[in-house]
């Protein structure tokens, strides 16, 4: 990324009469009314907005997608000129981990990454990684991760469900030029380099101890989940000596003080077990010793199996046609939880996928879906309740769904309102009534 500032872009050539004519032709050609693609004054508001917006952009990422975009914005092609934003965003993002380090990220992640594996990679899951890399911030993720959601749903991509007009246009590429293009100033972070080495070289004074925790407590949940992870998988990795190991241990505990024991630990010891890694499995059983974890061992199983269903259904629900693709990822997910019983230690993800899958985004939910998502909720044990009832008013993407979108917030409710009255926990009950006074606004509306 340049660090001089982007070269000003004073305007674009002016979009005359005459290029509305040609549209007016091709399409009476054709045989179809003009009125398919935005009228000329819609073309011509985000024709004046694009040079400020791609004056923000350095210099060297205006490359032939920027090109493509101004074209596909002359002649009204909205929805293609959101994707090629999108994919210039991607493209950076996927620069901005490859200039992290590949090695460093899979060191922390425990899994191997290349540019392959990274061209490969979800685009959801591409933003939750520059999240917890402290690439983007946690504003320009939840920002980022709706546009995700709009260009699935609206971009030429594929087969799209609706039309955005010229004001979502300059509102979806303003959101990607400054949470991913520009040169953003993200909130400082946890540096993993500066970690790694930390840890790598001699155990921890007093000092050390006290900056690195500090650190970590100040950073964000996402940054946090996946330092506990590195440091449980830079544990049981034979090449690091007994100091480091005792580092790691040490700085473990302020991440469970704020957060909890994060589920990816389970997965991971669960991975060492299944692909035969037997220096690896020991050495974590050793660590979850140290941490009083080891109850979760007995049902690791059950845990991995849940957590693995979770994934493969938010997959589906954030992938394209998901309202096509969710069913039968829910009836599998019912059909284990029907049979047993959720694990303490995947309860909060069981519970988020399922609100929010069940509540949908803003343009709908999958109705193929929605009665296995009703009768999991319905069948909500008490501890899960307390996790459903505090989404609203956590830092989640689920939360800023409910807070954002109306449609999601209603859908919320009349979940809220599935469960009966008499069966919510007495500490619960102030919440439950709130959100049922919710539904009745929604309901007199």
């Amino acid at each position: 990324m340049s660090d001089l500032v982007p070269q000003k872009i004073e305007g674009l050539p002016a979009i005359t009469d005459k290029t509305d004519q040609l549209l007016t032709q091709v399409t009476s050609t054709l045989d179809v009314p003009r009125y398919v693609l935005p009228k000329k004054a819609q073309i011509d508001h985000i024709w004046e907005n694009i040079p400020k917006l791609l004056s923000e952009i350095p210099v060297e990422l205006r490359d032939e997608r920027m090109i493509r975009l101004c074209i596909a914005v002359s002649v009204g092609l909205f929805d293609s000129a959101i994707n090629y934003v999108w994919n210039s965003t991607i493209v950076e993002l996927r620069n901005k981990v490859i200039g992290f380090g590949l090695p460093i990220v899979a060191q922390l992640t425990s899994k191997s990454l290349d540019e392959d594996k990274l061209a490969e990679m979800m685009d959801h899951d591409l933003l939750k990684l520059c999240l917890e890399l402290n690439l983007i911030a946690e504003e320009g993720y939840f920002k980022l991760d709706q546009c995700r959601a709009i260009r699935n749903s609206f971009s030429a991509a594929h087969p799209a469900v609706g039309a955005l007009d010229e004001y979502e246009v300059i509102n979806f590429i303003g959101r990607c030029v400054r949470s991913a293009l520009s040169d953003v100033n993200v909130p400082a972070g946890v540096d993993f380099n500066e970690l790694i080495a930390a840890i790598k070289s001699t155990q921890f004074n007093n000092d050390q101890e006290a900056h690195w925790t500090s650190a970590i407590k100040g950073t964000h949940s996402a940054q946090r989940e996946l330092i506990a992870t590195a440091l449980h998988g830079m544990y049981c990795d034979e090449a690091f000596g007994q100091s480091s190991r005792t580092n790691c241990t040490t700085l473990f505990l302020s991440v469970i003080e704020l957060d909890g024991i994060p589920s990816a630990i389970i997965d991971q010891h669960q991975s060492y077990v299944g692909m035969g890694e037997e220096a690896k499995a020991s050495a974590s059983r050793d660590f979850f010793t140290k941490f009083d974890m080891l109850n979760l061992l007995s049902e690791a199983e059950r845990h991995s199996i849940i957590s693995a269903a979770c994934d493969r259904l938010n997959a589906a629900h954030k992938g394209m046609n998901n309202f096509h693709n969710e069913p039968p990822f829910a009836a599998r997910l019912h059909e284990i939880v029907e049979t047993s019983i959720v694990p303490d230690s995947v309860r909060a993800k069981f519970v988020e996928t399922v609100v929010s899958c069940a509540i949908g985004n803003q343009f709908g939910v999958s109705w193929g879906a929605a009665p296995h998502y009703k009768i999991m909720i319905k069948d909500f044990s008490p501890k899960a309740l307390d996790v459903m009832f505090s989404i609203p008013s956590n830092k989640t993407l689920v939360a800023n769904k409910i807070r954002s979108f109306s449609a999601c917030r209603r859908r919320y409710a009349e979940l809220v309102g599935l469960l009966p009255g008499a069966n919510i926990p007495t500490v619960l009950q102030a919440t439950y009534k709130y959100w049922m006074d919710e539904l009745e606004k929604h309901h007199a509306a």
